[in-house]
């Protein structure tokens, strides 16, 4: 299992660990995170670890820029390929939906978590849950 988050120093921190009943540290600042309560394996995630928010999503664990780079890759090779390149790149697109891992992430705080049990009640992302988080941070 896998916790990647941004603590309030600023850094961006990786921490892996099978047992997160013990407590973790920011490697810049040294802030503990101790809260052993924030998942359980018959439930998953309860709420994030990081900022005790709540609201979670669940998304695939793809890098946006990468899929991004493969959609200009296809347009710009539209024109030549009579627009196969696009439906290569569709199905490319439907590989990797269909292989890669789902991960859990906070509203509130951004934080990622990999190979957590999966909780029943996350759901999409969900915009008017974000909003509700960004207009506050304003």
């Amino acid at each position: 299992m896998e916790i990647q988050y941004r603590c309030s120093c600023g850094s961006v921190e990786e921490v892996e660990s099978d047992d997160f009943a013990q407590p973790f540290r920011c490697s810049h600042c040294g802030k503990e995170y101790n809260d052993p309560s924030f998942w359980n394996a018959e439930s998953g995630l309860l709420y994030c670890v990081i900022c005790r928010c709540r609201d979670l999503y669940i998304q695939k664990d793809f890098n946006r820029k990468v899929g991004v780079g493969i959609a200009v890759v296809g347009a710009i090779l539209a024109p030549f390929t009579k627009l196969i390149s696009l439906l290569v790149c569709a199905l490319i697109d439907l590989g990797l939906y269909k292989v890669l891992p789902m991960i859990t992430v906070c509203y509130r705080c951004h934080a990622i978590f990999r190979d957590f049990p999966k909780n029943s009640t996350h759901e999409g992302f969900n915009l008017g849950i974000n909003d509700r988080y960004r207009s506050a941070e304003r």
